[in-house]
């Protein structure tokens, strides 16, 4: 049974361990998401992936400079800081992991982007900001890559949808199943399942690819766009597992492989490619 509740001892163990933390560090320039390569670019340049990807969410959040904007699920707030740098946004992170927030507030005060970001301790399915309204609320909000961690994702986009204004955007970007896990081949379930328990993946399990439009829509958003961007991402996949096939095959073999999950993932689950899919999601509040 997926559980219903915050599970902060499993984020904590996906996120706080020192491998964890050197690998989003050192390899990923603390960002915590994947890449974004265009057709007859090199897959290997990863930074420049990763900042493309960033780009792409501003594009489709396609909102004025100084909108407010809400980052559910803000990590060390490496987006927050592209949001408002590139686009202009005023962004305001929320996340349920200290380590995060308290990074998150010493890069931006060294970047000197307080004044544009802000980070607050926050569970995205109950978020601590009143009802968006004509006269106030977020213009836009968006997951990169974290509501796989949800463990209600209808209450979840319900929030995203209560937070913002009349006219809002959302957007939605991350992995997902191509169908139910559930009714996946064996041999890719035998991967996939405690892959997904082990990094606290519990939305992964409660929609795919087919389902989370469905979702959007029954917590009362249009949905502008549902973009199968799987092969922009596909040239990350197939570089990141490339560059740490070894080393995690040395880990896992020298030491404690549980240390070194986010490595794991760019490995392991490049068996599982084929029913993973990217989707970049687009909603819009409607107006009243």
């Amino acid at each position: 049974m997926v559980a219903q509740e915050l599970d902060l001892t499993a984020l904590r163990r996906v996120y706080g361990r020192a491998g964890s933390r050197w690998f989003y560090t050192r390899v990923a320039r603390n960002a915590r998401h994947w890449g974004w390569t265009e057709p007859g670019q090199s897959k290997w340049r990863l930074w420049r992936a990763q900042r493309q990807l960033q780009d792409v969410l501003g594009q489709k959040l396609a909102l004025p400079a100084g909108s407010r904007v809400l980052d559910a699920g803000c990590g060390a707030g490496v987006v927050a800081r592209a949001m408002a740098t590139r686009f202009g946004l005023l962004v305001t992170g929320v996340d349920v992991l200290d380590f995060h927030l308290a990074e998150a507030r010493r890069l931006s005060a060294r970047a000197a982007l307080a004044d544009r970001t802000d980070f607050h301790w926050g569970d995205y399915h109950e978020l601590p900001f009143p009802d968006g309204g004509s006269d106030g609320g977020f213009d836009g909000a968006y997951s990169m890559e974290t509501l796989v961690h949800s463990y209600h994702p209808a209450r979840a986009l319900a929030e995203f949808h209560r937070v913002l204004r009349p006219g809002g955007r959302l957007v939605l970007l991350g992995p997902m199943s191509t169908g139910p896990v559930d009714q996946l081949p064996a041999p890719a379930r035998a991967l996939l399942e405690p892959y997904l328990d082990a990094m606290a993946m519990t939305g992964a399990l409660l929609y795919h690819a087919g389902t989370l439009p469905q979702l959007l829509a029954g917590a009362g958003f249009e949905v502008e766009e549902s973009l199968d961007a799987t092969p922009y991402y596909l040239p990350t996949t197939e570089a990141v597992h490339a560059y740490f096939r070894l080393p995690w095959e040395l880990l896992r073999r020298l030491g404690d492989p549980a240390r070194w999950l986010n490595l794991r993932s760019t490995v392991e689950m490049y068996a599982v490619r084929e029913h993973i899919a990217w989707y970049v999601h687009t909603a819009v509040k409607p107006p009243r």
